[in-house]
């Protein structure tokens, strides 16, 4: 495995990370920013004012702010909702909804009309699926380990083409997923290679010793990317939870690769080589396919399908049906190391693909525990749990006030600051939290991946 540290931000000085993490937005972009946390914060009960920033916000105007964002965004109309139906299965959205609240979606959907904001209310969206404000809090929070709070919310702002109201549909659908759809995520990441060990499931270790799917190096815009080998995948050798669960460990040990807002985002390289019908297993692709499109919004830059065989071409003729436009954009076939050189360079590409990169992919040794003794330490772990939380409230507090904040310039960029001072201290909290809650993988043991 290749060590990724060049790949890492390094420690900065805390008086310069406001300049250097703070993402920074046009002045369009971060009111709807402000509007999309005021439904968070009202959603958590955290007291905020959302007056000032939904004031021009025209209700059952189609020409307000959040339609002028879609209008002025790139890339394809919004997907077709026949998505939600196909992929219901996987993404928990056959959710039975009895509350009044059910036939939002497609009343307000249908009529491109915007939710009239009200102070102190909990926006519709939440409300039709019945979250629960503590579990989503909790989620929210614990789920975004190295990304800061803006940016996570941003790419489904982005998703949505800056629609707000079809924002906090998205939001609100993914923290369903998360809370009640029994994948518990963060404990897979947690508990890491280890955990499924020692609960033997068999079907995720099987995977995880082909090395089926692996943090491989980066590409030409220092973006990680993941290497998937299909032509090891047999249908048989793991049941449908297991391999949902081990694709979720690669996606959420591949984040913590990224640091946003500079290095957001990683690509996948499909090695076809040596294919064949008999690995082809729709389930998994549907499943991915929902994963990034519905679940991690804007986390994949590209998509390589390298050398596909010919007896891809019918299968692609069915997959490209279901992806959201956006998606396909992203996908680029190659079908030589020239080719994939073009985007990854060849010190980053295998060898046994052509390239420099010397990766062992024939022998993964399992993490074992024996590198977790921090795990063990409660009393620090504790500690630093009880600081993160009143760096998330004292974050809190300063959104609030970056909400209600007038357009004093000096006192705007006052609180801006503060406030991208805050967001730094929970993502370096969490870094120093990381070894007593998350055990080891094979990257941290590697020293392919540093936190830092």
């Amino acid at each position: 495995m290749t060590t990724s540290k060049d790949t890492m931000s390094s420690n900065k000085k805390e008086s310069h990370l406001p300049l250097e993490r703070e993402v920074v937005l046009s002045p369009e972009k971060e009111l709807l920013l402000k509007q999309a946390w005021v439904y968070l914060l009202q959603l958590w009960g955290v007291s905020v004012n959302g007056d000032i920033v939904f004031k021009d916000a025209h209700h059952g105007d189609i020409d307000g702010l959040s339609t002028q964002m879609s209008a002025l965004s790139t890339g394809s109309s919004e997907p077709k909702k026949k998505k939600t139906s196909l992929f219901g299965r996987l993404t928990g959205s056959d959710h039975h909804d009895t509350s009044k609240h059910a036939t939002h979606e497609t009343e307000h959907h249908t009529r491109h009309t915007q939710i009239p904001y009200v102070k102190d209310g909990v926006h519709p969206e939440f409300t039709k699926l019945e979250l629960d404000s503590k579990a989503t809090y909790k989620e929210f929070w614990e789920s975004l380990r190295l990304e800061p709070a803006d940016p996570n919310i941003l790419r489904f702002l982005k998703a949505r083409k800056w629609h707000m109201d079809k924002t906090i549909h998205m939001i609100a659908k993914d923290m369903s997923w998360r809370t009640k759809s029994g994948y518990d995520i963060n404990s897979i990441l947690d508990g890491g290679e280890y955990e499924f060990v020692k609960t033997k499931k068999k079907g995720v270790i099987k995977n995880l010793e082909l090395q089926k799917a692996i943090v491989a190096g980066k590409d030409k815009d220092g973006k990680p990317y993941i290497l998937a080998r299909p032509k090891l995948h047999y249908s048989s050798d793991q049941t449908e939870e297991e391999i949902e669960k081990y694709a979720l460990l690669v996606i959420e040990q591949a984040k913590l690769f990224l640091r946003p807002p500079e290095i957001a985002q990683c690509s996948i390289v499909f090695d076809l080589g040596g294919f064949s019908m008999s690995n082809m297993d729709y389930g998994p692709v549907k499943f991915l396919i929902t994963c990034f499109e519905a679940h991690y919004p804007e986390c994949l830059a590209h998509l390589f399908i390298h050398k596909a065989p010919w007896i891809f071409t019918p299968i692609w003729n069915i997959v490209k049906n279901w992806l959201d436009p956006t998606v396909a954009t992203k996908i680029t076939f190659t079908k030589n190391v020239e080719e994939l050189a073009r985007y990854i360079d060849i010190k980053q590409i295998p060898t046994y693909l052509g390239g420099e990169l010397d990766l062992d992919m024939e022998h993964y040794e399992m993490p074992d525990g024996s590198k977790d003794e921090l795990l063990r330490d409660e009393e620090t772990r504790d500690k630093l749990l009880k600081e993160r939380e009143q760096l998330i409230q004292n974050f809190l507090k300063l959104t609030a006030e970056w909400i209600e904040s007038d357009d004093n310039e000096k006192q705007s960029i006052s609180i801006r600051n503060k406030r991208a001072l805050a967001s730094e201290k929970i993502t370096q909290n969490y870094i120093q939290i990381d070894p007593y809650i998350r055990s080891r993988s094979a990257y941290d043991i590697s020293g392919a991946l540093v936190l830092q």
